[in-house]
């Protein structure tokens, strides 16, 4: 299968085309220069890779020339709280890029797209209450996608995430940042710790998009919404006393030193289904056991 990944530099993006080409899949992919090779050095020679200036022409391009049988859209920029410097950036990475990319893929052959969403787009339980601005072009991307399925031109899958780990992740996320503290005596303010923490390890992560991704593309669904949660779900304060007593190592933590946000998602939201036939095959203790390695 022709396999094209918008993200593919990212962890979860790398992460996917690695296993994808393990599985003998061609894997093509769209990214931004000057290149961002960290997670994709050991698969760089295995992969084509399509520059994106900013334009719908290089989208364009991209899309016919890949010719995908399957599209996957994990490009995304992040940021848990904006400005007016941060706001383009922000609306050009998650509204304006995913817009090309779906009026490239009408426009061409490819039908199936698989996208990830965020879980941060259901604040305090609901269908939709949007907890950040990220969350809110997150689903702006969503509702443009929806107009695409409504006349015909796609069929799709979202995979709405939590939190997400493993070994050898960069990002600026908690079990990472904490992961530099531990074993030393400076001390880490943390919050309380007593919110939900549903992280999910990196390889059943790419199991569920891989087992999406192939149901789509057989035709199992035209349509769907699933949701990626772990099989049990721990507090922040517990996963860290987990990670501690694993590693048999220590952490000056401050808990409760940094005050939680106003808006604060405490609790675990579940409102969809898992992928037909995924369930999460790594426990946080095997997960967390590894995520040091």
């Amino acid at each position: 299968m022709r396999i094209f990944i918008t993200g593919i530099t990212g962890y979860i993006g790398a992460s996917l085309a690695r296993s994808l080409l393990s599985k003998g899949h061609e894997i093509f992919g769209l990214a931004r220069m000057p290149l961002h090779d960290e997670y994709v050095q050991d698969i760089y020679g295995k992969i084509r890779l399509f520059s994106y200036d900013g334009t719908y022409e290089s989208m364009y391009a991209a899309i016919k020339q890949s010719s995908p049988d399957l599209v996957y859209h994990l490009a995304t920029h992040y940021t848990g709280t904006h400005n007016g410097e941060v706001l383009p950036i922000m609306l050009n990475a998650n509204i304006t890029m995913g817009a090309y990319l779906l009026e490239a893929m009408a426009q061409t052959e490819p039908r199936n797209l698989i996208y990830a969403s965020s879980v941060m787009e259901y604040y305090g339980g609901k269908k939709y209450c949007p907890l950040n601005l990220y969350a809110a072009t997150k689903h702006a991307f969503y509702d443009l996608m929806q107009y695409y399925v409504d006349a015909g031109h796609l069929h799709t899958g979202v995979l709405v995430l939590s939190d997400t780990y493993g070994p050898g992740d960069h990002r600026p996320k908690i079990l990472n940042i904490i992961k530099q503290y531990m074993g030393t005596d400076k001390p880490i303010e943390l919050s309380d710790g007593q919110q939900d923490y549903a992280a999910v390890y990196i390889d059943d992560v790419i199991r569920a998009f891989e087992m999406a991704g192939q149901q789509l593309y057989e035709g199992a669904w035209k349509h769907k919404i699933f949701q990626v949660l772990p099989e049990k779900i721990y507090t922040l304060r517990e996963t860290v006393d987990k990670l501690l007593q694993i590693h048999r190592t220590t952490l000056n933590a401050q808990w409760g030193k940094r005050p939680s946000p106003v808006r604060d998602m405490r609790k675990a939201i579940n409102l969809y289904p898992p992928v037909p036939n995924w369930y999460p095959e790594v426990p946080l203790e095997m997960g967390l056991e590894k995520f040091l390695t």
